[in-house]
């Protein structure tokens, strides 16, 4: 059964390589790029080896730790897990749930992030030939290791796609998702306490590597250290955590499929007519009704929830990450990176309404009507969010003199995303998760052209939007003080002037590519 699995898996893989010629270009680049880090992997542990056995056992705890807590987290974020073959696609066939398990195990195993992690533990060999004894416990640890990333991995996955407890799944996605985006200046600040002193430099680095490898993410990883530096009770012991975290992850997954597929759906709430929500509030008509739609996904749809997270926290990464302080130019300009992004997310609104864009059609809005509804909803939360952004890094900075300026750029900036964002969701379509899945979800479909596609569609964002910061440039890096107010009326003045002519422009794309766009949509849903 597993064996059939595993061909289904890979007929699955060849039929979509086959589709396409771009996809064979991407999967052999990335496959030789990961083949590539592999061998670096494997001269980087060579060299520890001969280092000596403190040196390999550092190195090896370390790594294995990061490895496995990158297979956690990758269910949580854009990369997530392979989610052709799951539980709940074979739940009708007559498996039982340890053979699901059991093929599900071998599918993550045998992707391409699996094979990757199976050769870069077998490296390990090669730091581990100096001590027998150590590539003997290596032997059974490099299996344990391996299943603990795989068998985490696909519980943290089950989880976060769980129909039951949605919400709060989503919410905890949001929050890791948060915490992903924060590691960075997170290890930072924890490198440079270690590195605040120069004396007992290496005990301090030596006590969180040790302290790692006590832990369920690098138990397994540990064991042949210790047993190479003479510590066979510490091998033992951390060989029982291993075991042990393996065996709890089986437990805790094998409940979470017996239970997720018979799960009782709740009942719809009876719907509150009287509460119209903001369909009561805008006004009537294609623009009002779509107005009022989209920005009920905006305030309410985690696929974009996690878009207006990045506003907290591309400030914080960037005071983090500049080297001149909270004064520096960098942290003044957070409002404008975050204002192009957030404008850039409309070019996808089309493809978050999945089939539900059938009733557009359907009803017969007009291309300009939609256009300009789904961009009053994102303006109507990014314009005061990105506001707000330039008020605190400005006034963070003590620099208010440049506020004018600052915003004005942010605005014009985030105008300008929408007027190129209405034309590209005329014409793009891309796969996203479905409503109700797990906003991190990887799926299935995403082709070389459509990131591509998506890719140029940035780039010529961020260049049809820098006249709008021309006198924003002039006031921080030319000291023309004079023209802050000039800057904000430019600014602003440019951007809305962009927007405006994206509403008409993909106004009339729309009326022109919406059944095509439909049909797309249907085809990526699988109808």
């Amino acid at each position: 059964m597993v064996a059939t699995v595993l061909r289904i898996r890979f007929a699955i893989l060849g039929n979509v390589l086959a589709s396409s010629a771009w996809q064979v270009v991407a999967y052999v680049v990335g496959g030789l790029g990961t083949l590539w880090l592999v061998g670096v992997a494997g001269v980087g542990l060579f060299f520890a080896g001969a280092a000596g056995a403190e040196v390999a056992r550092a190195a090896i705890a370390a790594g294995g730790a990061v490895l496995t807590v990158g297979w956690v987290i990758a269910p949580l974020v854009a990369a997530g897990v392979d989610t052709t073959i799951d539980a709940g696609r074979l739940a009708p066939f007559p498996m039982s749930t340890r053979q699901i398990m059991t093929a599900l195990t071998a599918v993550g195993v045998a992707g391409v992030p699996g094979i990757a992690t199976c050769l870069v533990a077998l490296a390990t060999f090669a730091a581990w030939w100096r001590w027998p004894l150590a590539a003997l416990a290596a032997v059974v640890c490099i299996p344990l290791g391996v299943l603990t990333c795989v068998v985490a991995s696909r519980l943290v996955a089950a989880f976060a796609s769980a129909g039951r407890g949605r919400r709060v799944g989503e919410a905890v996605g949001i929050v890791v998702f948060g915490a992903v985006m924060l590691a960075g200046p997170i290890i930072a600040g924890v490198a440079n306490l270690l590195t605040s002193s120069g004396d007992g430099l290496a005990a301090r680095w030596g006590t969180v590597i040790a302290a790692a490898s006590w832990t369920p993410v690098g138990a397994a990883w540990g064991v042949p250290g210790d047993v190479a530096t003479g510590h066979p009770l510490t091998a033992l012991a951390k060989l029982v955590i291993a075991a042990a975290t393996l065996a709890l992850l089986w437990l805790l997954w094998r409940r979470r499929i017996t239970v997720a597929p018979i799960a009782t759906v709740r009942p719809a709430a009876r719907a509150r007519t009287s509460r119209l929500g903001w369909f009561g509030r805008l006004p009537t008509g294609a623009l009002g009704a779509t107005w009022a739609r989209a920005l009920t996904y905006w305030l309410r749809d985690p696929r974009y929830q996690r878009q207006l997270l990045i506003v907290p926290l591309l400030p914080i990464l960037i005071a983090f990450a500049g080297q001149g302080g909270l004064d520096a130019t960098p942290f003044v300009l957070s409002s404008v990176l975050v204002a192009l992004i957030l404008g850039f997310v409309p070019y996808a609104d089309v493809s978050y309404d999945g089939t539900a864009f059938s009733g557009v059609v359907a009803a017969g809005i007009r291309g300009r009507a939609d256009r300009a509804g789904r961009l009053l909803a994102a303006g109507t939360v990014a314009v005061p969010l990105v506001l707000a952004v330039a008020i605190v890094t400005v006034g963070v900075a003590g620099r208010w003199a440049l506020l004018p300026a600052v915003a004005g750029a942010a605005v014009g900036v985030l105008f300008v995303a929408y007027g190129v964002s209405a034309v590209s969701s005329a014409l793009i379509v891309v796969p996203v998760p479905a409503s109700g899945d797990n906003p991190f979800k990887r799926v299935p479909g995403t082709t070389f052209t459509a990131g591509i596609a998506v890719f140029g569609v940035l780039i010529g964002t961020a260049v049809l939007a820098a006249p709008a910061g021309i006198a924003t440039a002039l006031v921080l890096f030319g000291g023309a003080t004079s023209l802050t107010w000039v800057a904000l009326a430019i600014g602003v003045g440019y951007g809305l002037a962009i927007a405006i002519a994206g509403v008409f422009a993909g106004g009339a794309v729309f009326d022109r590519n919406a059944p095509a766009l439909l049909a797309r949509l249907r085809a990526l849903n699988g109808i």
